[in-house]
Formats: C-alpha cells, sequence, structure tokens
C-alpha cells in the first residue's frame, strides 16, 4: 500500500472510496490528522451508513478495541473504530521528539498540549503519568537516559512535575507494554475481520521501526501529515504547501476566493498554525456574508499578524525584562494595524491580573505558598477563591494550571512595581488620546519607563 503524504490526501480519499483498508494510521500535525480522518470517516460512511465509535487512546485497552474489530456489530452499515493519541507507537526512540513538543507548547504557554506530550513522553518510557514513579525531578541523568534514550536536559525540571500533579487517575489507563499491544492487533488483522469494521488510529509521533508501523504501511494505509524535513527551508516549504492546501479546502467549504496575494499576508499573519489558520479564515469568510471574494481591507480589519499570540509576547517579554524584544513586538503589531491603545488595554489589563493574584497570594486565608505545586494550589487555593461569587467569575473559566502560574509570576513583583505599571500605563493613554507626540515615541517611552521601573 502507498503512503500517503500531505499532497496526495485528494487521492486517498478517492481511493477509500473505491477500494478501502481495513486500517488507517495518520501520524504528524494533530489538527490535520484529525481533520483528514473526519473526511475519511465520511467518505466510509457516506454510501453504506454506520457509527463512527471515538476511542480516547490514553483510556484504550487495546485487547478491548481489537475484540470489537473482530466482532460483527448488531447496529446497520459500517462500524468505525477511531483511535485518537493511540499509545501503539510510542517507545523511547521517539522520546526526544515527543519532549521537544513538550518544551515548545510549554514556552507557548498551552498547558493542555504541553500535558498531552508530558503524558506521552512518560508512556513513551513506560512510566504511569498518574504514580510516582513519574516524578521526573527525582530521576538520575542515567535514569533518564535509560527511560527515554536521550540526555537529560541538564537543567531544573521541577516544573514538569506541576503539569502532572494535575493528573487523576480517571486521566489514564494503565502504561501497557506497546510491542505486546501491537502483537495483539497484527493478529488481529492477520486472523481477519468482517468487511464493514474499519480502525482509523491517530498519533503525533510515530516508531517506525516497529514491525505494527512496517506491517501497516505494507498491508493497510499509512498517512504522514507532518511538518518536518531535514533543513530549514524543506520544512518551511512543507508547512506552507500544508497550509496552502488547508486553505484551499476553507474557502472551498463556502465558494470563498483570494487573491494569491491575500493568501501570502494571511499566512504571515498567523504563521504555521493550522487551527488558528482555519478559525481566522472563517471568522473572514462570516463576515463578507454572500460577497464571494476577500479582500485586503477584510483582512486588515479581522486578521493581525499574530492576533492574541502576539500580544501574550509582549506581555511575556515585559514579564522575562527583555527591552530589545519588547519593543520589536510592539513595532510590528503596529505595523499590522494594531492600534496603541489596544496595545495598552493589554498591558493594563496584563498588569491588573498581575496586582489582583500579587494581593490574593498575600492574603493568609487563601493559603497561597511559592513552593507548592499546581495540584495543591488547585484544591486549596482554587477552592478558596471559588467559594467566593466575584473571584468564581474571575478564575472559573481559567484553566487551573494557567491560574497557578499566574500567582508564580506575580509573586516575583512587587506590589509598588505594578502600582507604578498602572500609573505610567494611565499617563500613556492620556497622551495617546491627546498629545502630539507620535504613538511609536510615546509607546516606546512607556515600555521602557515600564522595563526600568521593573529592573530597577
Amino acid at each position: 500500500m502507498p503512503l500517503y503524504t500531505h499532497d496526495k490526501l485528494s487521492e486517498l480519499l478517492q481511493q477509500a472510496a473505491k477500494q478501502p483498508s481495513e486500517v488507517y494510521l495518520f501520524f504528524g500535525e494533530r489538527y490535520l490528522c484529525l481533520r483528514t480522518a473526519n473526511q475519511l470517516a465520511e467518505v466510509l460512511l457516506q454510501k453504506h451508513g454506520g457509527t463512527i465509535h471515538p476511542i480516547d487512546g490514553d483510556r484504550e485497552d487495546s485487547t478491548t478495541t481489537c475484540a470489537r474489530l473482530r466482532s460483527f456489530s448488531l447496529l446497520p452499515g459500517r462500524q468505525i473504530y477511531r483511535v485518537t493519541d493511540t499509545r501503539l507507537f510510542l517507545s523511547k526512540n521517539i522520546a526526544k521528539s515527543i519532549w521537544e513538543r513538550f518544551c515548545k507548547a510549554h514556552a507557548d504557554d498551552k498547558p493542555d498540549q504541553a500535558q498531552r506530550a508530558l503524558k506521552a513522553l512518560l508512556k513513551s518510557g513506560g512510566l504511569d503519568p498518574v504514580h510516582h514513579e513519574s516524578d521526573l525531578a527525582s530521576l538520575s541523568a542515567t535514569e533518564w537516559k535509560k527511560c527515554f534514550g536521550f540526555l537529560h536536559p541538564g537543567k531544573d525540571v521541577q516544573y514538569i512535575n506541576d503539569y502532572l500533579d494535575t493528573l487523576t487517575d480517571e486521566n489514564s489507563a494503565p502504561v501497557p507494554d506497546s510491542s505486546q499491544s501491537g502483537e495483539i492487533l497484527a493478529t488481529t488483522l492477520k486472523a481477519g475481520i468482517p468487511d464493514s469494521n474499519f480502525l482509523i488510529l491517530i498519533a503525533e509521533e510515530v516508531d517506525k521501526r516497529t514491525k505494527l508501523f512496517k506491517m501497516l504501511k505494507d498491508e493497510q494505509t499509512v498517512i504522514d501529515i507532518t511538518a518536518k524535513a531535514d533543513s530549514r527551508i524543506k520544512a518551511e516549504k512543507t508547512q506552507l504547501e500544508i497550509l496552502h492546501h488547508l486553505l484551499r479546502q476553507t474557502l472551498a467549504e463556502d465558494n470563498k476566493i483570494m487573491a494569491p496575494s491575500l493568501t501570502d499576508v494571511l499566512l504571515e499573519r498567523v504563521g504555521f498554525h493550522p487551527v488558528a489558520l482555519v478559525m481566522e479564515l472563517r471568522k473572514v469568510m462570516a463576515y463578507t456574508g454572500d460577497r464571494r471574494e476577500i479582500t485586503r481591507d477584510d483582512l486588515d480589519l479581522l486578521v493581525g499578524r499574530t492576533r492574541q499570540e502576539a500580544l501574550f509576547e509582549l506581555t511575556n517579554a515585559l514579564s522575562g525584562k527583555n527591552l530589545p524584544l519588547l519593543l520589536t513586538i510592539a513595532t510590528r503589531l503596529q505595523e499590522n494595524n494594531i492600534h496603541p491603545l489596544a496595545i495598552v488595554a493589554t498591558l493594563r489589563n496584563h498588569t491588573r491580573s498581575l496586582l489582583l493574584s500579587k494581593a490574593l497570594a498575600e492574603q493568609p486565608a487563601i493559603g497561597f505558598l511559592p513552593s507548592m505545586n499546581a495540584q495543591t494550589f488547585q484544591h486549596v487555593c482554587l477552592s478558596r477563591l471559588k467559594e467566593k461569587e466575584f473571584f468564581k467569575k474571575e478564575f472559573g473559566s481559567r484553566h487551573p494550571y494557567a491560574s497557578y502560574m499566574q500567582f508564580k509570576t506575580a509573586y516575583n513583583f512587587s506590589t509598588h512595581v505594578l502600582i507604578t505599571w498602572l500609573q505610567l500605563l494611565l499617563k500613556a493613554e492620556m497622551k495617546l488620546k491627546g498629545s502630539p507626540v507620535a504613538a511609536d515615541t510615546i509607546l516606546h517611552s512607556l515600555l521602557t519607563s515600564m522595563h526600568a521601573a521593573y529592573t530597577g
């Protein structure tokens, strides 16, 4: 069977409509895998009808899945068993790649993605994420290398356990022997399964050296939707091809068109974030209504260069005491039509949140300690905060780990600095609304003053 790549997905769907495989393995960029797997399922069910049975890979029992795959269903039509985040291909051979994914998610302040990657890392090393053996901070360099097959990162990894502290036994099934689970599936397929049953497996990384992967590649259908390549140039080319394909698919949903030059503008503003690309484009499509063509004015009105993430980059640079990066991001935001007042408003909201967290952290009744882990913070501090209606509204919609990190960040600031920042922001806002001085000058002066107040 051929191995399909992102540029051959239309061929995949055509082949699935004519002569489908029993098993489809998708691996690579998670959103694109999920999206394409959904399209495949629609094709498989289009003429025959049937049911999709979603299975969470974290909780999957491979033996049960294979038993269902072998059985004739009482339900009409085709039966598709779709396993998301399958653990069948995890091993320490790919642990380093998973670790890099975790580090990127952590740096981008995406706790859900980081937690998912960290669970995969532990399982690749045969560790259980919800028990004491997953205390990565206690692993020696030798133990780390033995578990994951690559050198210890050589820095304090205590923060990793904060992600794991929020897990419970409900988040995960016992860690299976992936080779044994793979053998069970291989045996099941060799014995034969009913023509009406299909299996879709989805993973972000796979160990291509496993027997199961090689068997699926030779006898079933494997779809590679990764954006990595051997060189930076090849990687960028691959990413662009994926995004262009996704953009064309999304435009076709509402029969919209857009000039090729505007495609480059949109991709430059969004970056390689497939989910963001689809969300931003659908937002623009909804705005245009019955008008078929999307214009530059539509993009300028609705899509910022890096949208909300860029404003988060600004606050991160401020907290990180990085003045050159701070000024660069501010300039870049203005170049892409984000008004200086919007930047000031973001900084003001950020400062207010830090000041609130700082004030709450200093209240004995809240019980916050800078040394506490995320799980303790959630059970003690957040529980007490949510007893009051105002704080329940303030913190109820946030991810617990995000609130935990904000308290820890606020702890590093003095109340005097945060109050000084609010004063500086108020003065800058008044100047932007009534001063003849250029907005760029006012903004850079503000950021320099805020940086100076923080660094002392």
